[in-house]
């Protein structure tokens, strides 16, 4: 048991400094949830993407009051009318509720694949802004999201966010 201790106090005296080195990194956080939902970019895309979806939007607005007009009207009125007009205006109303459904799941999947670039390029804009952030700052390492918990003397999800809004307001 004696011939152990040297050899515990002999390893002992190589961790310590190889672990006191490691523990002088500046590490960084950041709250990308955080830089995703309030960075400029990401509303400037939610407003491109609204914009981009509008006309087809209104399109299928009209397409629905159009349908609620001919139901209106079948419901008011069916009682009155011909058995061939009435099949004829039920026949109407089922090919545009097909042609709505239709169009809504058409513009729901361009609007998930538009909004997957959009969100895509603000993400890419994001990474490389911290990455300068942290390269410009000495920072050894910058970690996200998946932190139980982190001290805000290493949060700096502030400061990117500030970096964020600069380049936005230039233009980058």
């Amino acid at each position: 048991m004696r011939k152990t201790w040297p050899i515990i106090i002999f390893i002992f005296g190589w961790i310590l400094p190889i672990s006191s080195s490691c523990a002088e990194g500046k590490i960084g956080y950041v709250d990308m949830n955080a830089l995703i939902n309030q960075s400029p970019q990401i509303l400037a895309a939610n407003q491109t993407l609204t914009t981009e979806f509008e006309e087809q939007n209104n399109r299928i607005s009209e397409q629905e009051a159009d349908l609620q007009l001919l139901e209106s009207t079948i419901s008011k009125e069916g009682n009155f009318m011909t058995p061939d007009k009435l099949l004829e205006l039920q026949e109407r109303a089922r090919i545009l509720d097909r042609q709505v459904r239709r169009a809504k799941e058409d513009m729901k999947d361009a609007i998930t694949i538009r909004n997957s670039q959009l969100v895509d390029d603000v993400q890419n804009k994001i990474k490389m802004v911290v990455a300068e952030y942290a390269e410009a700052n000495g920072y050894d390492a910058i970690l996200i999201n998946a932190i139980l918990y982190a001290n805000k003397k290493i949060d700096i999800t502030d400061e990117i966010l500030q970096k964020l809004r600069a380049d936005y307001s230039s233009g980058e």
